[in-house]
C-alpha cells in the first residue's frame, strides 16, 4: 500500500526505469554478437553438410564401380581355375577341347587384366576424394566445436542476463508494494498497448522527456497546479508526467 510520505508518481516513475531495464536485458540476450557467429557457423556446417553429400555420392558410385568390377575378377578367377582343372585332367584327349580352353584361358587372362587395370583407374580416383573426405570431416568437426563453444558463451550471457533480471524484477515487487495499485494499473495497460512506446515521461523544465517537446504553457500551469500524486499526461505525446 502507499504511504502518505511517499511519491507515487517517482515510483511509478522508478518502477518504469526498471521495466525499460528489464526490456534493455531482453534486448540485450535477444541480440547477442554470439548469436550472430553461430549463425554463420550453422550455414558454413549446411554448406559443408551439402559438399559432403556431394563428396559421399561421388565415393559411393565409384566403390560400387569398384566393387563390381571385384566380382567380375573373382567370376574369371573362379572360371580359369575350373577350366585349369579340366585341361589338365587325365581323361581330356580332345585336341580340339584343349584348344578351346586354351584360347579361352588366354581370353579370360586378357579379361581380367583389363578388369584389374579399371579397378586400378577407380581406386586412383578413389583416393583424393577420400583425402578431400577426411579433411571435409575434419572441418565439420572444427565447426561444431566452434558452436559449442559458442553455445557455451551464450549460455553464459543468458545466465547473467538470468540474474539480473531476478535482481530487477524483486526491486520492482517492492516498489510496486510501495505504489498506488490505480497508478500501476493504469501505467501497465499503457504500456501494453504502447508496444515499445515510453508511456512515462519526466517533466524537466517544460520539456517532457518522452517526447523531448515542450508543453505548452497553459498545460504547463494546469499540470503543476495538480495534487502531486495525481496522473497528469504529457498534451504532445500522451505520456504519463512525473513532476
Amino acid at each position: 500500500m502507499s504511504g502518505s510520505n511517499v511519491n507515487q508518481l517517482e515510483v511509478l516513475a522508478q518502477i518504469g526505469d526498471l521495466d525499460v531495464r528489464l526490456d534493455q536485458i531482453s534486448h540485450h540476450v535477444g541480440h547477442l554478437p554470439e548469436r550472430e557467429i553461430r549463425a554463420g557457423i550453422e550455414a558454413e556446417l549446411q554448406a559443408l553438410a551439402s559438399e559432403a553429400r556431394a563428396l559421399d555420392g561421388q565415393i559411393a558410385d565409384l566403390e560400387r564401380q569398384q566393387r563390381r568390377h571385384e566380382d567380375e575378377v573373382a567370376l574369371i578367377e573362379a572360371k580359369r581355375a575350373h577350366n585349369s582343372e579340366r585341361l589338365y585332367e587325365s581323361h581330356l584327349t580332345s585336341p580340339k577341347e584343349a584348344e578351346a580352353l586354351t584360347a579361352e584361358a588366354a581370353s579370360l587372362g586378357r579379361r581380367q587384366t583389363e578388369i584389374e587395370d579399371q579397378i586400378l583407374d577407380l581406386m586412383e580416383q578413389l583416393e583424393p576424394l577420400g583425402e578431400a573426405r577426411a579433411g571435409l570431416g575434419q572441418r565439420q568437426s572444427a565447426a561444431a566445436e566452434r558452436i559449442e563453444a559458442v553455445d557455451a558463451a551464450i549460455g553464459e550471457a543468458e545466465s547473467e542476463a538470468g540474474r539480473e533480471r531476478d535482481e530487477v524484477l524483486g526491486q520492482r515487487a517492492t516498489l510496486a508494494a510501495m505504489a498506488d495499485p490505480g497508478h500501476v494499473s493504469v501505467y501497465e495497460a499503457r504500456r501494453a498497448e504502447a508496444r515499445g512506446a515510453p508511456v512515462l515521461g519526466r517533466l524537466i523544465g517544460t520539456t517532457c522527456s518522452a517526447c523531448h517537446l515542450e508543453v505548452p504553457s497553459v498545460d504547463y500551469e494546469r499540470i503543476t497546479r495538480l495534487d502531486p500524486d495525481e496522473l497528469a499526461e504529457c498534451p504532445q505525446c500522451g505520456a504519463l508526467l512525473v513532476r
